[in-house]
């Protein structure tokens, strides 16, 4: 009998907190910042993280759509496998980021 409240209450648990990678989405968008952060296989869609701090954050599978990153740092960050579909990235700094498997597409493309 135990064994199985234990069971539910960590089934109901497990739905009812976000796990560490919804919390750092949501301090990336309320603080434009997300340093060292794990983001693998998120999605973001519509949000503007121009001029964001994801320095060294691990964005591999993350599916990005009709992002701006316009003037973000990407310095050291894994993007491996992840998919950039019309995201703007005018003055991104990408040095050391790795880009392997990466997809970029535009409008028309």
């Amino acid at each position: 009998m135990k064994l199985s409240h234990i069971l539910i209450s960590t089934v109901i648990m497990t739905g009812i907190l976000p796990n560490s990678t919804t919390i750092a989405l949501l301090s990336l968008k309320l603080t434009n910042q997300c340093v060292n952060c794990k983001l693998l296989g998120v999605n973001i869609k519509n949000t503007d993280l121009s001029g964001a701090d994801l320095r060294n954050a691990d964005l591999r599978w993350a599916r990005l759509s009709m992002v701006n990153l316009n003037d973000a740092d990407l310095s050291g960050a894994n993007l491996k496998g992840a998919h950039l579909n019309e995201v703007t990235m005018k003055n991104t700094k990408l040095c050391g980021a790795t880009l392997m498997n990466a997809v970029k597409s535009s409008v028309g493309c």
